[in-house]
């Protein structure tokens, strides 16, 4: 499928670059402990080489700097506890500049792979309850049908299962996106992953600039540090919900060409695919953007 195509083909498979404008912030999370002065700009630098762990698009010993558009999932992101301290660390861009990103149209490939790309790592990422409550959804599940593993919103939750060393896999997916832009990439979390990409249309709730991003060097140099704070962790955001909402559409579906196509009812997205055209309705609490060729 997608392993076997040239460097051309797979590029081809994420259309969409993502413009961030001057004067967008971005956000940061640290645990407060290890930071000696959280005013002093070099604290918030990318990670000296020596120091940078594998993460979800960067292998051991590289340089990067992983932010966000909106700090309300950070939180969760770094595994914090409630009532444990932490910083949060604000940036503004200088500059227009471009990242690429896992978005793209028409292609099932890159509704799986832009899936892949935000998936937990492992069970640590979720809680107890919410564990229990994939492991035993991942047990009725077909897992051999990658059409209907694609559709499927809560694989997200459990494709590390079927994916060992997740990271060594999205190292080389960040690896084709930064061949394309330099800059770096823009990627949905999985703790606010409310969007849809490889149909016809794009489908985010804040516009395509809202979400995850890694900056390299070079993106890095597009922004500037403003201001950090010490915070107090709350609650920790609860996803059993959000889980169990989506478990009860799985068992409604239609048939279209013979596939078999989930219908999410209990968050009004309604796909009228129809010989002619596609149109996608989505009723939710936030401003829905949709991205149409």
């Amino acid at each position: 499928m997608f392993l076997g195509l040239g460097i051309k083909d797979k590029m081809s498979i994420f259309t969409e670059d993502v413009s961030i404008k001057k004067g967008t912030n971005f956000y940061r999370v640290r645990r407060f402990n290890g930071i000696k002065n959280m005013e002093d700009p070099k604290e918030w630098e990318s990670v000296p080489s020596e120091f940078a762990k594998q993460g979800r698009f960067n292998k051991q010993a590289e340089s990067v700097l992983y932010v966000a558009s909106n700090p309300d999932t950070l939180e969760r992101e770094i595994k914090l506890k409630e009532g444990e301290e932490y910083c949060l660390a604000k940036y503004v861009c200088k500059n227009d500049f471009e990242v690429g990103s896992f978005l793209g149209k028409n292609n099932y490939v890159n509704t799986l792979i832009h899936k892949i790309a935000m998936a937990v790592s492992g069970a640590e990422e979720l809680t107890g309850d919410e564990n229990a409550m994939i492991d035993d959804y991942y047990k009725k599940i077909k897992h051999n049908d990658l059409f209907e593993l694609s559709l499927d919103i809560l694989a997200p939750f459990y494709i590390y299962k079927m994916l060992p060393n997740l990271y060594e896999k999205t190292n080389k997916l960040g690896k084709i996106i930064l061949q394309k832009n330099e800059c770096g990439i823009r990627y949905s979390s999985v703790y606010s992953q409310m969007e849809l990409s490889g149909g016809p249309v794009i489908i985010t709730l804040d516009g395509m600039e809202y979400g995850n991003y890694i900056l390299t060097q070079k993106g890095y140099n597009n922004i500037e540090f403003v201001s950090a704070e010490k915070k107090t962790a709350g609650k920790i955001q609860d996803m059993k919900l959000m889980i169990s909402e989506f478990i009860k559409t799985q068992d409604i579906s239609w048939i279209v060409g013979g596939r078999r196509f989930p219908l999410i009812i209990e968050s009004f997205i309604w796909f009228n695919a129809i010989k002619g055209g596609n149109n996608i309705i989505m009723k939710l609490n936030k401003k829905v953007y949709i991205e149409d060729g």
